[in-house]
Order: C-alpha cells, then structure tokens, then sequence
C-alpha cells in the first residue's frame, strides 16, 4: 500500500508516495526533516542559513559543515562539465534582477532594480579545499542554490529510503524535479506528468512512463516578475550575468540521477537549442531532452550511446535531434 506526504518546503509543493504498510512517525519525521534541513542549511533568504553565512562572508576564508562541502564540490562538477554554464555564483546576479525575497513574497510587487554593474564569471570565483572543508567566495560575490539543492536533497532523500529504510518503491516529486524507482506496481510504471507551457488544459500535458530514474523541468514561464526594468526571471545566463535571453522557455529532462537532470534541464533552457544541445551530446551519458520554444517548437533530443526504459505518451509535432 502506498503512504501519501504532501507539505510545502524549499518554496515548493512537494509529494512523497511510498510503498509501506504503515507510515510511522519515525519514517515521516525523516522524510520532513530532510527536506526542512536543507532550507534551513541552503536558503539565500534565510539569514540564520549557511548560505547566508557563506554570502556575508564573501572574500574571507570560511569553514563549511560536510553538507555544504558535498554540494559546492558537486556544483563544481558541474560547472566545469557545462563549461561554465551552470554555476552556483549568480546570487549577486539574481539579486540585481530583482529577486531579493523568497518568491511568494514579489509576485504583486514591481521590483526596483539595483543600478550597478554585476561581477562577470571567474574561474576563481569560489575556492574550495576539500581536505580543510573550507571555502571563500570572491569579493563582491554570492552563491545561489536554487539550481541544484532541491533535487539533490530529494535524491538524497530517495537513496536513502531505499537503502536505510528498505522502501522498495516509491516517488518524490519535489516541486517538478522527480525521483521514482521500483515502478508503481510490478509490472506498473509511474506517470509522471510534463505541463505544456502554451497549454491550460491539463488533458493535453505530456506524460512520461518509467519504472525507475529522474525527470527535471526547468522554465522561465512560471519564476518571473515584474521591475521597473521591464519583466525578469530566474535563470541567469552566466555570460551577461543576466537573465538568460534564449528562446527555450522549458526543459524537461529525463536520466538517473536527478540533479544532473535538473542542472542539464536548466542550462538548455540558457543556452538554448543550437549551444545547448551541442553541449548535451557530448557531456551528458543516457539523458534525453524536451524543449519547447518561444515560438511553439518542440524539439526532442534522444542519446546517442545508452538510455533509460521510458515512453513518452501525448507527444505531437516533436522535432527529433
């Protein structure tokens, strides 16, 4: 029998479902408090959080505790994996497009523009010493999350129900960054639904099937608001330090391991189709893609080595790169 958790955490909507005869309180507690650990360690609007400490702390030398340390190593990764595309440094960035406050709090509000010009991107932007868990950002700079610690938290999560909890199937959905595994029964797949971002009517959503692996969606459709500047929204192109002006509105990646898919689904969405679909193919391993455009084009990019078991169902008009 599956055990539905639904609550609010990180500024997002997050559903578990997990195969278990009884949803003790034991198993409960440890599902709400990763995710309530994670904000409280990793949110840039909370200033008692270590995010805060590391950005009031920019150009000094701090010590980070092992969670911290994992995730800035792990965004590295991929910040030299997509040459540079992804990168956690763009606080300062988002900052000056406006979002200074959590998101539910700007969306009736015209946002004034800070009028100065943002540090350009740095090889040495952010120094890390794995061996003294330390880290120091470049002055004048800030580290932003948003990118990559609701799905790492939410693989966390899922590997560790899997193997400390011994839960044989289940799903987390983590405000559009999803983890499945096990299948929804045994010979039942899980339907994970794609909302189309020209499209209101839920019918006509696109729904991948999949036992076991990772879907991330990325969108400059639903994170945007309004400034003196005109409208913004929350991927930054980290080229102009600015957001992103691709004509990719969303990205649904589909792979494993769910932060890659969110990294990647993010940074086709700011590179867009000709960049980013290059970049893709050579760095990423059994990952596909879907991108709509500004326009109304939907492109789907397969891989060439590897793959997932899936199937996409209520896809039209794709055009397969």
């Amino acid at each position: 029998m599956f055990r539905d958790l639904t609550f609010r955490a990180m500024n997002s909507h997050i559903q578990v479902l997990l195969e278990t005869e009884k949803l003790t309180p034991e198993l409960e507690t440890f599902v709400l408090d990763g995710f309530a650990q994670a904000e409280q360690r990793f949110s840039r609007f909370l200033p008692t959080s270590e995010c805060s400490y590391l950005n009031t702390r920019s150009g000094q030398l701090s010590f980070v505790s092992d969670s911290m340390l994992e995730v800035v190593e792990l965004a590295r990764h991929y910040q030299e994996q997509t040459n540079g595309a992804f990168d956690i440094c763009v606080g300062h960035a988002i900052e000056q497009a406006g979002y200074r406050q959590s998101f539910e709090r700007m969306r009736d509000h015209i946002m004034e523009l800070e009028q100065r010009n943002a540090p350009q991107q740095s090889e040495m932007t952010l120094q890390i010493d794995h061996w003294m868990k330390s880290v120091r950002l470049l002055a004048g700079y800030k580290v932003d999350f948003g990118g990559i610690v609701k799905s790492w938290t939410a693989q966390h999560i899922a590997s560790r129900l899997q193997s400390d909890w011994r839960v044989r199937r289940g799903f987390i959905n983590a405000g559009g960054d999803v983890a499945v595994w096990g299948g929804a029964g045994e010979h039942e797949p899980w339907c994970i639904g794609i909302a189309t971002p020209f499209e209101a009517d839920p019918s006509k959503e696109v729904r991948i099937e999949l036992r076991t692996g990772a879907v991330a969606t990325s969108s400059i459709m639903r994170r945007r608001w309004q400034t003196n500047a005109g409208e913004m929204h929350h991927l930054i192109d980290t080229r102009t330090m600015r957001p992103s002006l691709s004509s990719v509105v969303q990205c649904t990646v589909v792979g494993q391991d769910l932060t890659a898919c969110e990294v990647w689904a993010k940074v086709l969405c700011i590179l867009g189709i000709d960049a980013g679909v290059s970049l893709f193919r050579r760095r990423s391993h059994g990952m596909e893609a879907l991108m709509y455009t500004s326009d109304g084009d939907v492109f789907h990019v397969k891989p060439l080595l590897g793959s997932i078991e899936l199937n996409w169902i209520g896809l039209k008009g794709e055009r397969c790169l």
